[in-house]
Protein backbone atom coordinates (compact mmCIF):
# COMPACT_ATOMS: atom_id res chain seq x y z
CA UNK A 1 0.00 0.00 0.00
CA UNK A 2 1.28 3.43 -1.10
CA UNK A 3 0.12 6.96 -0.34
CA UNK A 4 -0.02 9.66 -2.87
CA UNK A 5 -0.89 13.35 -2.84
CA UNK A 6 -2.28 14.37 -6.59
CA UNK A 7 -3.07 19.11 -6.54
CA UNK A 8 -4.69 20.31 -9.61
CA UNK A 9 -4.24 24.10 -9.76
CA UNK A 10 -7.04 25.31 -11.59
CA UNK A 11 -8.33 28.54 -12.89
CA UNK A 12 -10.96 29.31 -10.20
CA UNK A 13 -10.05 26.59 -7.39
CA UNK A 14 -6.87 24.24 -6.12
CA UNK A 15 -7.98 20.73 -5.27
CA UNK A 16 -6.23 17.88 -2.89
CA UNK A 17 -6.86 14.59 -3.63
CA UNK A 18 -5.21 12.20 -1.02
CA UNK A 19 -5.26 7.82 -1.95
CA UNK A 20 -4.15 4.82 -0.92
CA UNK A 21 -2.65 2.64 -3.59
CA UNK A 22 -3.37 -0.73 -3.22
CA UNK A 23 -1.71 -3.20 -6.21
CA UNK A 24 -2.99 -1.17 -9.38
CA UNK A 25 -5.82 0.67 -7.99
CA UNK A 26 -7.19 3.39 -6.09
CA UNK A 27 -8.53 2.20 -2.87
CA UNK A 28 -9.40 5.12 -0.47
CA UNK A 29 -8.98 8.80 -1.39
CA UNK A 30 -10.24 12.22 0.47
CA UNK A 31 -10.58 15.54 -1.49
CA UNK A 32 -10.43 18.75 -0.77
CA UNK A 33 -10.87 22.39 -2.59
CA UNK A 34 -9.73 25.70 -1.76
CA UNK A 35 -11.43 29.05 -3.85
CA UNK A 36 -7.79 30.50 -5.28
CA UNK A 37 -9.08 32.19 -8.43
CA UNK A 38 -5.06 32.24 -9.80
CA UNK A 39 -7.26 33.37 -13.14
CA UNK A 40 -8.17 35.91 -11.80
CA UNK A 41 -8.09 39.35 -14.89
CA UNK A 42 -5.86 36.36 -17.03
CA UNK A 43 -7.95 36.94 -19.73
CA UNK A 44 -7.44 40.69 -19.77
CA UNK A 45 -3.84 41.12 -18.50
CA UNK A 46 -2.18 37.87 -18.87
CA UNK A 47 -0.86 37.65 -15.78
CA UNK A 48 -1.44 35.85 -13.04
CA UNK A 49 -1.99 39.13 -10.25
CA UNK A 50 0.28 39.51 -6.84
CA UNK A 51 -2.48 39.07 -4.44
CA UNK A 52 -3.65 35.47 -6.85
CA UNK A 53 -0.07 34.76 -6.21
CA UNK A 54 -0.02 34.73 -2.70
CA UNK A 55 -3.14 33.26 -2.29
CA UNK A 56 -2.27 30.20 -3.97
CA UNK A 57 1.09 29.71 -2.38
CA UNK A 58 -0.51 29.93 1.01
CA UNK A 59 -2.85 26.82 -0.08
CA UNK A 60 -0.11 25.01 -2.00
CA UNK A 61 1.71 25.16 1.84
CA UNK A 62 -1.78 24.21 3.15
CA UNK A 63 -1.60 21.26 0.84
CA UNK A 64 1.85 20.38 1.01
CA UNK A 65 1.91 20.23 4.80
CA UNK A 66 -1.64 17.96 5.37
CA UNK A 67 0.15 15.82 2.33
CA UNK A 68 2.82 15.40 4.39
CA UNK A 69 1.18 14.34 7.62
CA UNK A 70 -0.87 12.24 5.70
CA UNK A 71 2.50 10.27 4.80
CA UNK A 72 2.18 10.75 1.04
CA UNK A 73 5.25 9.06 -0.35
CA UNK A 74 5.15 11.16 -3.42
CA UNK A 75 3.33 14.71 -4.01
CA UNK A 76 1.92 15.10 -8.17
CA UNK A 77 0.61 18.73 -9.08
CA UNK A 78 -0.32 20.36 -12.07
CA UNK A 79 -1.28 23.44 -13.15
CA UNK A 80 -3.52 24.28 -16.11
CA UNK A 81 -5.44 26.96 -18.25
CA UNK A 82 -4.33 30.29 -16.37
CA UNK A 83 -1.29 29.53 -15.64
CA UNK A 84 -0.13 27.88 -18.84
CA UNK A 85 -1.99 31.30 -20.17
CA UNK A 86 -0.02 33.94 -18.01
CA UNK A 87 3.16 35.24 -18.72
CA UNK A 88 4.38 34.89 -15.31
CA UNK A 89 2.91 31.60 -14.82
CA UNK A 90 6.74 29.53 -15.26
CA UNK A 91 7.13 32.76 -12.42
CA UNK A 92 4.50 30.97 -10.20
CA UNK A 93 5.75 27.57 -10.32
CA UNK A 94 9.39 28.58 -9.52
CA UNK A 95 8.07 30.30 -6.36
CA UNK A 96 5.66 26.91 -5.59
CA UNK A 97 8.81 24.92 -5.48
CA UNK A 98 10.90 27.43 -3.40
CA UNK A 99 8.37 28.52 -1.39
CA UNK A 100 6.07 25.33 -0.74
CA UNK A 101 8.22 22.82 -1.95
CA UNK A 102 6.12 21.41 -4.56
CA UNK A 103 7.24 20.47 -8.10
CA UNK A 104 4.27 22.10 -10.12
CA UNK A 105 4.12 21.00 -14.07
CA UNK A 106 2.15 23.25 -16.72
CA UNK A 107 0.72 20.84 -19.04
CA UNK A 108 -1.17 21.64 -22.06
CA UNK A 109 -5.02 21.60 -23.26
CA UNK A 110 -4.51 18.32 -24.57
CA UNK A 111 -2.81 16.42 -21.42
CA UNK A 112 -5.36 17.80 -19.05
CA UNK A 113 -7.66 16.46 -21.44
CA UNK A 114 -6.05 13.11 -21.14
CA UNK A 115 -5.97 13.37 -17.68
CA UNK A 116 -9.55 13.99 -17.24
CA UNK A 117 -10.58 10.71 -19.70
CA UNK A 118 -8.00 8.16 -17.81
CA UNK A 119 -9.94 9.41 -14.58
CA UNK A 120 -13.51 9.19 -15.78
CA UNK A 121 -12.09 5.67 -17.18
CA UNK A 122 -10.78 4.27 -14.21
CA UNK A 123 -14.66 3.44 -13.23
CA UNK A 124 -16.00 1.79 -16.76
CA UNK A 125 -15.84 -1.60 -17.20
CA UNK A 126 -16.15 -1.98 -20.62
CA UNK A 127 -12.71 -1.41 -22.29
CA UNK A 128 -14.60 -0.47 -25.55
CA UNK A 129 -16.98 2.10 -24.45
CA UNK A 130 -16.96 4.95 -26.44
CA UNK A 131 -16.70 7.80 -24.03
CA UNK A 132 -17.42 11.83 -24.36
CA UNK A 133 -15.67 13.66 -21.55
CA UNK A 134 -16.84 17.36 -20.99
CA UNK A 135 -14.62 19.09 -18.52
CA UNK A 136 -15.46 22.94 -18.12
CA UNK A 137 -12.91 24.65 -15.81
CA UNK A 138 -12.33 28.22 -15.32
CA UNK A 139 -10.26 29.03 -18.12
CA UNK A 140 -10.82 26.51 -20.66
CA UNK A 141 -13.27 23.25 -21.64
CA UNK A 142 -11.62 20.38 -22.33
CA UNK A 143 -13.54 17.60 -25.32
CA UNK A 144 -11.88 14.47 -25.11
CA UNK A 145 -13.32 11.34 -26.94
CA UNK A 146 -11.92 7.85 -26.42
CA UNK A 147 -12.29 4.36 -24.31
CA UNK A 148 -9.66 2.86 -22.11
CA UNK A 149 -6.95 2.55 -23.92
CA UNK A 150 -7.09 4.93 -26.54
CA UNK A 151 -8.01 8.92 -27.23
CA UNK A 152 -9.96 9.53 -30.60
CA UNK A 153 -10.33 12.97 -30.48
CA UNK A 154 -8.99 15.99 -28.29
CA UNK A 155 -9.38 19.67 -27.91
CA UNK A 156 -9.03 22.09 -25.34
CA UNK A 157 -11.12 25.86 -25.94
CA UNK A 158 -10.48 28.27 -24.14
CA UNK A 159 -13.86 28.96 -22.76
CA UNK A 160 -14.18 28.58 -18.98
CA UNK A 161 -16.52 29.95 -16.42
CA UNK A 162 -14.36 32.66 -15.41
CA UNK A 163 -13.04 33.43 -18.36
CA UNK A 164 -16.44 33.72 -20.10
CA UNK A 165 -17.60 35.81 -17.26
CA UNK A 166 -14.80 38.17 -17.36
CA UNK A 167 -15.19 38.84 -21.18
CA UNK A 168 -18.71 38.74 -21.18
CA UNK A 169 -20.99 39.82 -18.00
CA UNK A 170 -20.75 43.16 -17.40
CA UNK A 171 -23.07 43.27 -14.24
CA UNK A 172 -25.90 40.92 -12.64
CA UNK A 173 -28.77 40.16 -13.44
CA UNK A 174 -27.34 39.03 -16.94
CA UNK A 175 -28.84 41.03 -19.78
CA UNK A 176 -29.50 39.61 -22.83
CA UNK A 177 -27.10 41.44 -24.92
CA UNK A 178 -24.44 40.04 -22.64
CA UNK A 179 -25.93 36.95 -22.91
CA UNK A 180 -26.48 36.75 -26.67
CA UNK A 181 -22.79 38.16 -27.09
CA UNK A 182 -21.73 34.74 -24.54
CA UNK A 183 -23.49 32.67 -27.02
CA UNK A 184 -22.30 34.02 -30.15
CA UNK A 185 -18.19 33.61 -28.70
CA UNK A 186 -19.03 30.00 -28.41
CA UNK A 187 -20.96 29.41 -31.50
CA UNK A 188 -17.45 30.31 -33.09
CA UNK A 189 -15.39 28.37 -30.51
CA UNK A 190 -16.88 25.20 -30.79
CA UNK A 191 -18.50 25.27 -34.21
CA UNK A 192 -15.86 23.14 -35.64
CA UNK A 193 -15.53 20.54 -32.78
CA UNK A 194 -19.34 20.06 -32.72
CA UNK A 195 -19.42 19.24 -36.04
CA UNK A 196 -16.58 16.64 -35.99
CA UNK A 197 -18.08 14.88 -32.76
CA UNK A 198 -21.90 14.66 -34.18
CA UNK A 199 -20.44 12.11 -36.84
CA UNK A 200 -18.65 9.60 -34.16
CA UNK A 201 -19.81 7.20 -32.51
CA UNK A 202 -20.68 8.56 -28.71
CA UNK A 203 -21.77 5.51 -26.07
CA UNK A 204 -21.97 7.85 -23.15
CA UNK A 205 -21.47 11.66 -22.30
CA UNK A 206 -19.37 12.30 -18.99
CA UNK A 207 -19.14 15.91 -17.15
CA UNK A 208 -16.65 16.47 -15.24
CA UNK A 209 -15.21 19.82 -13.08
CA UNK A 210 -16.36 22.26 -10.45
CA UNK A 211 -19.27 23.40 -12.90
CA UNK A 212 -20.76 20.15 -13.59
CA UNK A 213 -20.50 19.01 -9.83
CA UNK A 214 -22.29 22.20 -8.58
CA UNK A 215 -24.93 21.40 -11.11
CA UNK A 216 -25.61 18.35 -9.77
CA UNK A 217 -24.98 19.32 -6.29
CA UNK A 218 -27.69 22.01 -6.98
CA UNK A 219 -30.22 19.23 -8.88
CA UNK A 220 -29.84 17.36 -5.28
CA UNK A 221 -30.48 20.55 -3.67
CA UNK A 222 -27.52 19.63 -1.03
CA UNK A 223 -27.19 21.68 1.86
CA UNK A 224 -23.86 20.05 2.55
CA UNK A 225 -21.65 18.94 -0.90
CA UNK A 226 -21.28 15.35 -0.82
CA UNK A 227 -19.74 13.46 -3.69
CA UNK A 228 -21.06 10.12 -2.96
CA UNK A 229 -24.35 11.97 -3.94
CA UNK A 230 -22.90 13.92 -7.05
CA UNK A 231 -21.19 11.10 -8.33
CA UNK A 232 -22.60 9.57 -11.54
CA UNK A 233 -25.79 12.08 -11.06
CA UNK A 234 -28.02 12.24 -14.38
CA UNK A 235 -29.07 15.71 -15.18
CA UNK A 236 -31.00 16.57 -18.49
CA UNK A 237 -30.72 19.42 -20.75
CA UNK A 238 -34.23 20.83 -19.59
CA UNK A 239 -33.31 21.13 -16.04
CA UNK A 240 -29.75 22.52 -17.69
CA UNK A 241 -31.41 25.12 -18.97
CA UNK A 242 -34.29 26.36 -16.77
CA UNK A 243 -30.92 26.41 -14.17
CA UNK A 244 -28.97 28.72 -16.35
CA UNK A 245 -32.26 31.17 -16.97
CA UNK A 246 -33.08 31.24 -13.48
CA UNK A 247 -29.49 31.87 -12.91
CA UNK A 248 -29.12 34.37 -15.89
CA UNK A 249 -32.11 36.81 -13.67
CA UNK A 250 -30.42 36.57 -10.17
CA UNK A 251 -28.74 39.00 -8.24
CA UNK A 252 -24.79 37.23 -7.02
CA UNK A 253 -25.88 37.40 -3.56
CA UNK A 254 -29.36 35.63 -4.87
CA UNK A 255 -27.66 32.66 -6.27
CA UNK A 256 -26.05 32.68 -2.79
CA UNK A 257 -28.95 31.76 -1.37
CA UNK A 258 -29.34 28.62 -3.93
CA UNK A 259 -28.94 24.80 -1.98
CA UNK A 260 -26.12 23.48 -3.71
CA UNK A 261 -24.22 26.14 -4.91
CA UNK A 262 -20.92 27.79 -3.38
CA UNK A 263 -21.36 31.44 -2.77
CA UNK A 264 -17.25 31.38 -4.25
CA UNK A 265 -19.06 30.07 -7.54
CA UNK A 266 -21.92 32.45 -7.72
CA UNK A 267 -20.44 34.88 -10.02
CA UNK A 268 -19.06 32.53 -12.22
CA UNK A 269 -21.73 29.89 -12.60
CA UNK A 270 -24.34 30.95 -15.07
CA UNK A 271 -21.47 31.40 -17.77
CA UNK A 272 -20.30 27.63 -16.97
CA UNK A 273 -23.93 26.11 -16.91
CA UNK A 274 -24.37 27.97 -20.28
CA UNK A 275 -21.21 26.17 -21.95
CA UNK A 276 -22.67 22.99 -20.69
CA UNK A 277 -26.16 24.22 -22.28
CA UNK A 278 -24.48 25.11 -25.65
CA UNK A 279 -22.57 21.75 -25.56
CA UNK A 280 -25.15 19.20 -24.66
CA UNK A 281 -27.73 21.12 -27.34
CA UNK A 282 -24.84 20.99 -29.68
CA UNK A 283 -24.49 16.97 -29.34
CA UNK A 284 -28.30 17.04 -29.58
CA UNK A 285 -28.44 14.85 -26.82
CA UNK A 286 -31.19 14.95 -23.97
CA UNK A 287 -28.69 14.32 -21.02
CA UNK A 288 -25.00 13.49 -19.80
CA UNK A 289 -23.76 11.83 -16.23
CA UNK A 290 -21.80 13.55 -13.74
CA UNK A 291 -18.74 12.01 -12.38
CA UNK A 292 -16.44 12.86 -9.41
CA UNK A 293 -13.28 10.77 -10.89
CA UNK A 294 -11.66 13.54 -12.85
CA UNK A 295 -8.09 14.54 -13.79
CA UNK A 296 -6.86 14.00 -10.23
CA UNK A 297 -7.58 10.82 -10.66
CA UNK A 298 -5.91 10.84 -13.66
CA UNK A 299 -2.34 11.59 -12.28
CA UNK A 300 -2.65 8.69 -10.04
CA UNK A 301 -3.57 6.16 -13.03
CA UNK A 302 -1.14 7.55 -15.02
CA UNK A 303 1.68 6.59 -11.97
CA UNK A 304 0.12 3.42 -11.61
CA UNK A 305 0.48 2.37 -15.34
CA UNK A 306 4.13 4.02 -15.66
CA UNK A 307 4.81 2.19 -12.28
CA UNK A 308 3.74 -1.36 -14.03
CA UNK A 309 5.35 -1.14 -16.99
CA UNK A 310 8.86 -0.33 -15.11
Amino acid sequence: MKRIAAIDIGTNSMRLMLCEIVGNSIAKKEKELITTRIGKDVSKTGLITEKSLVRNIDALKYFKNKADRYGAEAVFAIATSAVRDASNGEAFAADAKSQAGVDVRIISGEEEAELGLKGVMSEITDPEEKVLVIDIGGGSTELVLGSMDRIDYSISIPAGAVRMTEQFVAGNPISGDDAANMKNKLNELFKEPLEYLNKKRIDRIIAIGGTATTAAAIFHGLSIYDPEIVHNTVINIGFIDDTFKKFKDMSVQERCGVKGLQKERADVIPAGIYILKHLIEGLKKDSLIISENDNLEGMIVKYILSKARQ
